[in-house]
């Protein structure tokens, strides 16, 4: 999680390989592509240190890139360069890969040395993968912390992702380019300045995600350009101890937790996922030896039994995602208002015959996958008033079994719905000197939505990965709240945030607001223009 790299894409654009980016989705031969993009590391089998030996195991790279594919996946995540005879066997195996070029995140980007190093390896690397039509979107930065931005500066940051961008554009035209952040310490930074929007996410209970949940935390990723939403990584850790979620998790918790991630983030309206990963990576502590305790060690989706086992058992987060796989359901979305006509989009693998979408015991519809493996279809709801409605979608077999099933909660109504306000007020512009920030949050009349449970509201420092303060208390309609949170000394960037859920009946919205904060102008190249 905190040592990776990332990448974006040509909104508009025709790619490679049949591939663009359009209406904030990866399309393929101009069909609607959903990319599943397992993250995978070679040469990192227990007592393999995969950044400090270029060997790698040729046919066990091949194995895995069947098992992963077997598993309904297809593409992989990577972080530093695959070599090119790793990248041929990704190109004869039918997945896609969201190739990932290392640039180190922590050097200096106003060195003129620094820079010339990084797009010499760009182009040394490029040279040769613009080959294979395989790869879908380069990521080539991964989680650059705000203070070490800050320090060596925003416009040199900037400056050497748009040289790096703007050389593979002209090396590999057409493939997108973009640097993964992180929500925790980079989600202040204006990803429209890539052909992607992208980060890695987890669903830990502290800033954003604790007022906003996951699904809207995501959602302030997409903007109004229309480029593909990529969610780089996200996963739990099943070490022994950990903190705050980083950690400690059951194989239970892990499977449920990725599974609602995936939920979470096709209700965001995201075009692709990346979750982390596939196997535990013994050398992320320093001894590949040794399984240690450490929660980077135990993310992998497989385990090793000992240092002689090379092929890993499946953990129960694997059947999970090889069931969920079989159908990803990018619409209908929780959280989300339909006028009376709600589109059906399900990515299927092969063994899927038919999709089926229930509501009250009664089936709406019934279609089958095209040749692509995408179903589609409309429910409507003509003259009908506002209602909640909870639609079961099926994915069923040649013989009628049901493969996978989800429950998806939406609203429909014969007109726009106008959404209780929450505002989000503070007296501060600037960070220099304050030592603390008031808040202000008002929620105004709800009309027909029944406020549930009590506001929530955060405020997070962005200081290395300090989780920042929570709080909540009861907020009631047309009501003010007003707090006060201490401010940090040299805190790069503050975030303050707030949410309340509303409901009606069983549709559930969360209201969401959220202010930035900065000492002074260093980040007016970078930061999102709220």
């Amino acid at each position: 999680m905190k040592r990776f790299v990332l990448g974006l894409a040509l909104a508009g654009q025709c790619l490679a390989g049949g591939l663009e980016t359009r209406d904030g989705r990866y399309l393929l031969d101009g069909h609607p592509f959903l990319l599943n993009a397992l993250g995978y590391e070679t040469g990192a089998r227990p007592g393999e240190a995969p950044y400090q030996s270029a060997a790698r195991d040729l046919g066990q790279v091949a194995t895995d890139l069947a098992v992963i594919r077997a598993a309904g996946f297809n593409g992989i995540r990577t972080w530093s360069q695959l070599s090119e005879p790793e990248l041929k066997l990704v190109q004869a195996s039918g997945l896609k890969a969201v190739y990932g070029i290392w640039l180190k995140p922590d050097e200096d980007f106003a060195d003129p040395a620094v820079v010339a190093r990084d797009l010499d390896l760009v182009r040394r690397t490029v040279a040769w993968t613009r080959k294979y039509d395989c790869v879908v979107t380069y990521l080539v930065m991964n989680e650059p912390m705000p203070e070490h931005i800050r320090k060596v500066g925003a416009q040199a940051t900037k400056d050497l992702w748009m040289k790096v961008q703007a050389l593979i554009h002209e090396l590999h035209p057409g493939v997108p380019v973009t640097i993964s952040g992180n929500s925790a310490i980079t989600e202040w930074v204006d990803m429209g300045i890539f052909d992607v929007r992208a980060r890695n996410a987890y669903d830990y209970h502290d800033s954003a995600n604790f007022t906003h949940g996951f699904a809207e935390a995501q959602r302030m990723l997409a903007g109004a350009d229309g480029k593909p939403a990529l969610l780089t990584e996200f996963g739990r850790s099943v070490s022994g101890r950990g903190q705050g979620l980083y950690g400690g998790n059951t194989l239970r918790q892990q499977a449920d937790s990725v599974l609602q991630s995936y939920r979470d983030f096709l209700d965001a309206g995201g075009a692709g996922l990346c979750p982390f990963y596939y196997a535990d990576g013994w050398w992320k502590a320093g001894n590949p030896a040794v399984h240690d305790d450490e929660a980077e060690e135990w993310f992998g989706f497989l385990g090793f039994a000992d240092l002689k086992d090379t092929v890993g058992r499946p953990r129960p987060v694997w059947h999970a995602l090889a069931q969920y796989n079989q159908a990803l359901v990018a619409s209908p979305r929780n959280h989300a208002f339909y006028l009376n006509a709600v589109p059906l989009e399900a990515h299927c693998l092969p063994g899927v015959r038919k999709v089926r979408v229930l509501h009250r015991d009664r089936v709406l519809l019934e279609t089958a996958p095209d040749a692509r493996g995408l179903a589609r279809g409309e429910l409507r709801f003509p003259g009908e008033g506002l209602a909640d409605r909870e639609l079961v979608v099926e994915a069923l077999d040649a013989a009628g079994r049901v493969l996978k099933w989800e429950s998806l909660v939406v609203l429909t109504g014969p007109e726009p719905v106008v959404w209780p306000s929450l505002e989000l007020r503070t007296g501060v512009v600037d960070l220099t000197g304050a030592a603390e920030v008031p808040v202000e949050v008002r929620l105004g009349a709800t009309g027909p939505f029944k406020v549930e449970g009590d506001l929530r509201y955060a405020f997070s420092a962005h200081k290395g990965w300090e989780p920042g303060e929570t709080r909540s208390r009861p907020l009631a309609p047309g009501g003010t709240l007003k707090d006060t949170f201490r401010v940090p000394a040299d805190c790069p960037v503050g975030a303050v945030y707030a949410g309340v859920d509303v409901r009606y009946g069983k549709f559930v919205k969360t209201l969401t607001a959220r202010r930035f904060l900065y000492p002074g102008t260093w980040a007016d190249p970078l930061r999102v223009k709220e």
